[in-house]
């Protein structure tokens, strides 16, 4: 089919004059070739890439065969002869279509006489674009390649890689182009003149939605992701391949091939998918370990050792090793920001001296993290933990410290109380497309995932958030990641996610029946069941520990006292040494008991204690400036007020 029966007379104009801008270098035949319109078929194949000639001496594609069978059962039928491969990225979609290029050149048996001797040509749309500026030069392009396409006498099959971005959406320049490449791109499709292969995501093939009478004159062809197993397998086929890119100077060893699969699974980001985040980390290992060889010959060099640059230099080839490998994948990764290495007796100490009453909890918590640190089983989701309890018993703190011991860094805080409505999920995901908000680049909470996912992230009075917000967090429980308004994942895998709510404190906080009766034993199932009349049965299970926090007695109440006179103290040394010269090292045990009777209240936990230190430290100060007589009780009358209590608990003996 030549290109006059799709031109109009408006591009009669330009058709058989002089060529508009940027023609002449891009399109060097000018003449009456099948493709019309003054573009011959030899400029045509300017614009495309012979995949028959690229691939016919690449490597057999593996565990491939059923679906190249049905690409080709596609591609003979008599009605909508044009497959569309949908897959996740990496999963070998291109490939495929080499592959059949590969065959088709080679005569391979499996290829249907009614594709022997055809070409696969791949399509590239920035070829069109480009050099399309004038009015009505896309355009005759785009009948160009039709009307070589439609030519019988040619035999050809075109590919068009990531085909989505000529469908659906509206409004931008891009997506005018694509529509207008689509629109002549339909009559020949519909009346099966001409063969069309497309490839793109799950996600992206969405804009074939839009535009329905473009996507049915295709088949869907799903591409699903190779096993582990299979990925092994696939890095065996391509390792002779990367050896000789690199010049033979990388030697990989069987066990470290198996050993990259591993890491490549673990290590990888969400939405990277087998087989190419092993192949794409055993290249970086390779690159990174021929350039760790140059920079220990320079070094050497720099500190005048020719015995060790010689050394080096006689090395016709090096081994690459797991743990490059290792160091690698994290450095794709994260960048450069790796989780800090900690030491599990470190954090129980730190924890177990800045928080009081919680010994046995803490122990649990810090129990938990041992294990995780073993990686003896690798999982996609993130560690998920819920501690309940009452207000000031010191939930959120736990986090901070566990975040400062195993990150360096603060956790990611999300107050769920800000996110009280259905709409509020908007905060975290980003406003859906045609809602206010939505072409936004404001940062949202959780984009820093992206360049570094060891993150302890705390979800605080997570009972507040709305249904939709609780819920919203199912798929980062559950799949390890959250999709956000614009298609975008966030990897929640790596991350060690702490909820903190007060909704069980009824249940934690029940007082002992009797005199000398001992304090109720809350059982792991009564916790649940006191939360499940708050959260939903599915959510609740998504935590991999729940645990309650005991109430702050009158006892662990002073030792929180104790511990922050300490810390304020050693600050105050620091910053202004005269005033602390006038601090005792510890407060005296009687107007400790002093200030508690004023301060303490069970319903309130831990908070009025560093109110209270802190004015005990003024009071104390003032009281040797201004020559106070000793015997009074520094802190006690403004620590009471602070409290803002009409009616203090005086008991602070029982253990409550």
């Amino acid at each position: 089919m030549g290109l006059s029966n799709f031109t109009n007379d408006s591009d009669d104009d330009t058709n058989g004059t002089s060529p508009p801008n940027g023609f002449p270098p891009v399109f060097p035949g000018m003449g009456g070739g099948s493709g019309g319109g003054g573009v011959d078929d030899d400029a045509v194949k300017e614009m495309l890439i012979d995949c028959n000639a690229r691939f016919q001496g690449a490597d057999p594609t593996k565990f491939r065969d059923v679906l190249i069978e049905q690409v080709l059962s596609v591609l003979i039928s008599k009605n909508k002869p044009n497959p569309l491969l949908v897959g996740s990225a990496g999963v070998g979609k291109t490939r495929i279509v080499e592959d059949i290029a590969r065959r088709i050149a080679l005569g391979d048996i499996l290829i249907p006489d009614q594709l022997r001797d055809h070409t696969i040509y791949e399509l590239p749309i920035t070829n069109i674009i480009a050099g399309s500026g004038i009015v009505g030069s896309l355009e005759e392009k785009v009948k160009a390649i039709v009307g070589f396409a439609s030519n019988p006498k040619n035999k050809v099959i075109l590919f068009i890689d990531e085909i989505h971005q000529i469908t659906g959406g509206s409004g931008s320049h891009g997506d005018s182009v694509g529509r207008k490449i689509s629109q002549i791109l339909k009559p020949a499709l519909a009346r099966g003149d001409m063969s069309v292969i497309g490839a793109t995501t799950g996600t992206e093939s969405r804009g074939f939605d839009e535009d329905p009478a473009f996507a049915r004159r295709f088949t869907r062809l799903i591409v699903d992701e190779l096993t582990v197993e299979q990925s092994g397998e696939i890095l065996e086929s391509v390792r002779p391949g990367l050896v000789a890119h690199y010049r033979h100077q990388i030697t990989v060893a069987d066990d470290v091939l198996a050993e990259t699969v591993k890491i490549a699974e673990a290590n990888s980001r969400a939405g990277q998918h087998r087989p190419d985040n092993a192949i794409t980390l055993l290249d970086r290992a390779m690159a990174d370990r021929v350039l760790e060889q140059k920079r220990l010959i320079s070094q050497a060099q720099n500190a005048g050792n020719q015995v060790v640059v010689q050394a080096l230099r006689a090395q016709t080839s090096v081994p690459l090793t797991g743990t490059r490998v290792l160091d690698v994948a994290k450095r794709l990764m994260t960048g450069n920001a790796q989780r800090k290495d900690f030491d599990v007796a470190t954090l129980r100490t730190t924890l177990l001296g800045r928080l009081q009453g919680q010994d046995a909890v803490l122990e649990q918590l810090v129990d938990r993290l041992a294990r995780e640190e073993l990686a003896l089983f690798p999982s996609k989701t993130p560690t998920t933990w819920m501690l309940a309890g009452a207000s000031g018993v010191g939930k959120t703190e736990t986090a901070k410290i566990i975040a400062e011991q195993m990150t360096g860094t603060e956790p990611i805080i999300l107050n769920m109380t800000e996110f009280h409505t259905p709409s509020d999920t908007a905060k975290i995901v980003g406003a859906p497309p045609g809602y206010i908000g939505s072409d936004s680049n404001q940062e949202l909470p959780f984009d820093t995932l992206e360049s570094n996912p060891h993150r302890v992230i705390l979800l605080d009075e997570f009972e507040k958030a709305d249904k939709a917000v609780q819920r919203l967090f199912l798929s980062a429980f559950d799949e390890g990641y959250i999709r956000n308004s614009h298609g975008k994942l966030l990897d929640f895998s790596k991350a060690l996610v702490i909820c903190t709510t007060n909704a069980a404190r009824d249940a934690l906080t029940t007082r002992p029946v009797g005199f000398g009766s001992a304090p109720v034993e809350v059982t792991t199932q009564n916790l649940v069941k006191a939360l499940s009349e708050v959260f939903d049965a599915e959510l609740l299970g998504r935590f991999s520990l729940i645990v309650g926090y005991r109430p702050i007695d009158g006892e662990a109440y002073r030792d929180i006292m104790r511990a922050d006179y300490t810390c304020q103290r050693e600050r105050i040394v620091a910053a202004k040494p005269r005033l602390a010269a006038g601090l005792p090292d510890q407060i005296p045990d009687d107007e400790l008991r002093a200030i508690a009777e004023c301060t303490y209240l069970r319903e309130q936990g831990a908070r009025p204690a560093r109110s209270a230190v802190r004015a005990w430290i003024e009071d104390s100060l003032l009281a040797v400036q201004q020559g106070v007589a000793a015997g009074s009780v520094p802190g006690a009358p403004a620590a009471a007020a602070l409290t803002q209590q009409p009616d203090p608990e005086p008991a602070v003996d029982d253990a409550g």
